[in-house]
């Protein structure tokens, strides 16, 4: 993947976010805090591989970068079975694993390289954050938090900590450390247009923090039809008791392989209910729903407002065919532990 792909990748990720924000924003006197983890859910995936774009391991060899990381792997990992301490080829190599996917195996090269680093190598541990996160275990946030926040007392203008270290605390609702580690992005060395991006998110917690947001603005988008998942969802009575009044409906589209979402939509929950997604719904540009992929969709009853998994939520989950059938049902008829 080269350099020119991985920025496109950071263009076309910001540009989704700030698209899709306005279908993931609370109704009018919700808290503020679900919008604000919806925002980060999206700009968690794939924001990675775009910092590597910019800031990657200066010794990353872009011309084999180019004939893809799955090639690079086997070079780097020779060139560390000769050189088991050259800490910036675990790195190289973990950010090659991350560039197909394999976070657990990023993680183990990022912690490989902080040990050599003695904890104090602040691209190990950002890193070792970003795997983690990527992985889609949301339980380890916190963890992921610790290694972004060590990697900034070790070396305050990283990139990748600066950023995701924002997104969380974005996440968490902390709008204040939000926008001071976006503007210290800004201090970097930015093409412009990734510059615009960020201070376009500095200019949106503006006017949440002063009461100017849109957050009961909702964004009208197309269904595509060669691609549209229809669904009838409904709860079991069993556990209608159970639906907390401030609860939010979130419905996510999951490839089989894993990885992040390919669609989702958040709504308040006015079940039964009918929900259409699609590839108009992607999170990430280029990584959408296609036509007659084979996709599990799984919809969340959130009490807490969050896109992120939570104890005691509400769930359920069915199996289709993009873009083929008629309206699917999906009951949610499970608790989350």
């Amino acid at each position: 993947m080269t350099v020119f792909l991985l920025a496109a990748l950071l263009l076309s990720l910001l540009a989704a976010a700030f698209l899709a924000v306005p279908l993931l924003r609370a109704p009018v006197g919700a808290p503020r805090a679900p919008w604000v983890a919806a925002l980060a859910a999206l700009l968690l995936i794939g924001a990675g591989a775009a910092l590597y774009a910019r800031f990657g391991d200066p010794h990353w060899d872009h011309g084999a970068a180019a004939a893809g990381s799955s090639r690079i792997i086997p070079t780097l990992a020779r060139h560390l079975e000769r050189q088991p301490r050259d800490l910036e080829g675990w790195i190289s190599l973990g950010q090659a694993y991350e560039a197909i996917g394999r976070y657990s195996l990023a993680l183990r090269c990022y912690e490989r390289a902080n040990r050599l680093g003695q904890g104090n190598n602040a691209a190990a541990l950002a890193g070792m954050g970003e795997a983690l996160l990527l992985d889609g275990d949301e339980t380890q946030e916190p963890r992921a938090q610790e290694f972004f926040e060590r990697a900034l007392q070790l070396d305050p203008g990283s990139p990748k900590a600066l950023f995701y270290s924002a997104v969380i605390a974005y996440h968490q609702g902390h709008l204040e450390v939000a926008r001071a580690r976006f503007t210290a992005m800004l201090k970097l060395s930015l093409p412009e247009n990734i510059r615009a991006a960020l201070q376009h998110q500095i200019d949106d917690i503006d006017a949440h923090a002063s009461g100017q947001g849109a957050a009961s603005e909702h964004a009208v988008v197309k269904v595509d039809a060669a691609t549209a998942i229809h669904l009838h969802v409904t709860l079991a009575p069993a556990l209608a008791g159970k639906v907390p009044s401030t609860a939010s409906l979130f419905v996510f589209v999951r490839a089989p392989g894993g990885g992040p979402p390919l669609a989702v939509k958040r709504s308040e929950v006015r079940l039964p209910q009918d929900v259409d997604l699609s590839a108009a719904d992607a999170m990430v540009a280029g990584r959408g729903v296609q036509p007659g992929q084979s996709v599990s969709v799984v919809a969340r009853i959130s009490a807490s407002g969050s896109p992120l998994p939570q104890r005691g939520d509400l769930y359920g989950e069915v199996r289709c065919v993009a873009g083929k059938g008629g309206a699917q049902a999906l009951q949610i008829d499970r608790l989350s532990p």
